[in-house]
């Protein structure tokens, strides 16, 4: 049997979930839908803090983030050329499959 580690918070009505599996994003972006749901959005700092709770429990319980660079996917939408943005207005860093 698979090991699994899930979180819900009401306060921003959402639930985390991982079984450590490293997949690509259009994999993980399935096995959401799979389930009827959808890869995390940060739509507000409470979300991003959130995210990072989710980490922190799962670094105390089970380890499962630990797979590839200790990442998970969510979901990025581009608009318009702009440089993304965090939450918190700074850029946002790290690799990118598009340029």
């Amino acid at each position: 049997m698979c090991e699994e580690f899930s979180r819900c918070y009401n306060d921003v009505n959402i639930c985390l979930w991982t079984d450590g599996s490293n997949l690509t994003w259009p994999a993980a972006h399935l096995a959401c839908r799979q389930r009827n749901s959808f890869l995390p959005r940060i739509t507000n700092s409470n979300v991003q803090s959130k995210l990072a709770e989710f980490r922190t429990d799962d670094e105390k319980h089970s380890d499962l983030l630990k797979g590839f660079f200790y990442s998970f996917w969510i979901h990025v939408k581009v608009e318009d050329l702009n440089p993304f943005h965090w939450i918190d207005g700074s850029v946002l860093g790290g690799w990118s499959l598009f340029t």
